[in-house]
């Protein structure tokens, strides 16, 4: 697409039909910022193939993401859509993503685009470009058909799920999880889960994670001005060797191996280390505490693991999308009146949809208000559960 005026027709077609499917290509291994190389758009009547490259304005795109009024639809779509808000500083608004759906309508989650499409709709997607550097300009044939599939079969996709979900009684679980698309701190990465990904730091403390902490800062800047992937610029484990040692003369850093950088970047580095380690106390990120099980706390999150499992297989649902090692540990914690329990509100399996589902049925474990036992069920072992009654409970 080489023309403006052909943006703005997609566009409108995509206003006028209330939704769209939504993909892009683009290429982040070896820049700072995201670089779009190609967006999809596909309608029931045409698919799209939109090349920024061309210098085309794609503010009328990122502002159909951006609208409440118009659905976007995706496979697996929050790399995507974070391209609108690094873009624009938009939200993205009324998103359904097949993905997440499919594992609602019992299917795997995560599932690929090619195994989803032919589930549903028994075409079989050849795909074989995957790896491809969709910087490199003339497009081929094959390079668009590739781009063309990942958007062509969504609507029709879209509508299967919509179909199921509505039988099912789960278009509400839907909504609930597409809702997060919604919230800036998907996209936004807070310093503090920064510093926590950075390994080697959990066991820091004081003025060590405060030079971790203002290294990661200024890595990022000068990550930004020089267009390049931050752990590129300065990878991890030397940002830690430094904050580790607490070195932060010239000499010193400059000896290690695998330190990439100019001379005037090393002193400026050198410069905020110094600042960091000269920091008082009060300024020092707080380390985040040790999360680790107690032999009892194994033991159950190892059970209630087992049993979300035969409940997810019984009812049709996909166990990653419901649920988390994680998210059972709450539960368990919060049950067990921990010290480490989170309040009720914040307990992933007791909210919304998994609360009145899976969680439910795991607190009526934990009450011992159900009863556990295996049989044989057409030649194989089974998992099944039933309700006791009230006067069956121990007293």
């Amino acid at each position: 697409m080489k023309k403006p005026e052909q943006v703005a027709e997609v566009c409108a077609d995509c206003r006028s039909q209330g939704r769209f499917a939504f993909d892009t290509e683009f290429v982040m291994e070896d820049r700072y910022e995201t670089e779009v190389c190609l967006i999809q758009i596909a309608t029931a009547s045409s698919v799209a193939i939109i090349d920024p490259l061309l210098g085309l304005d794609l503010g009328e795109i990122w502002a159909l993401v951006a609208d409440p009024k118009v659905e976007t639809i995706v496979h697996a779509g929050q790399e995507d859509l974070a391209l609108c808000v690094q873009h624009t500083g938009q939200i993205p608004r009324c998103i359904y993503d097949v993905q997440i759906a499919a594992g609602l309508a019992g299917q795997d989650y995560p599932l690929s685009l090619q195994k989803l499409v032919q589930a549903l709709l028994n075409i079989r997607l050849h795909k074989g470009k995957t790896l491809t550097d969709w910087r490199r300009r003339p497009l081929s044939d094959a390079q668009i058909r590739y781009a063309a599939q990942d958007v062509q079969h969504l609507l029709a996709v879209h509508h299967n799920l919509t179909a199921q979900l509505e039988k099912s009684k789960r278009q509400t679980w839907a909504k609930a999880e597409f809702q997060r698309f919604e919230q800036l701190s998907l996209y936004d990465r807070a310093v503090e889960e920064k510093l926590r990904r950075v390994k080697g730091t959990g066991a820091m403390r004081g003025r060590q994670l405060a030079v971790v902490n203002d290294l990661l800062a200024w890595r990022d800047e000068l990550a930004c001005k020089l267009n390049r992937p931050a752990r590129v610029v300065l990878k991890d484990h030397l940002l830690v060797e430094i904050a580790r040692t607490g070195i932060s003369s010239y000499s010193q850093v400059r000896d290690l191996r695998g330190l990439n950088l100019s001379d005037s970047n090393v002193r400026g580095m050198c410069e905020v280390a110094r600042a960091a380690l000269n920091k008082p106390s009060d300024q020092w990120p707080k380390p985040q505490p040790r999360d680790e099980e107690t032999p009892n706390e194994a033991v159950l999150v190892t059970l209630l693991t087992a049993l979300v499992r035969s409940y997810c297989l019984e009812n049709k649902l996909a166990y990653s999308l419901v649920a988390t090692k994680h998210s059972i540990r709450q539960l368990v914690r919060h049950r067990a009146g921990s010290s480490r329990s989170t309040d009720h509100k914040d307990v992933e399996l007791l909210s919304g949809w998994r609360g009145g589902s899976v969680g439910a049925f795991l607190d009526e474990v934990l009450k011992g208000q159900r009863r556990i036992r295996i049989e044989q069920v057409r030649g194989q072992a089974k998992v099944l559960t039933e309700s006791i009654g009230e006067a069956e409970l121990p007293r």
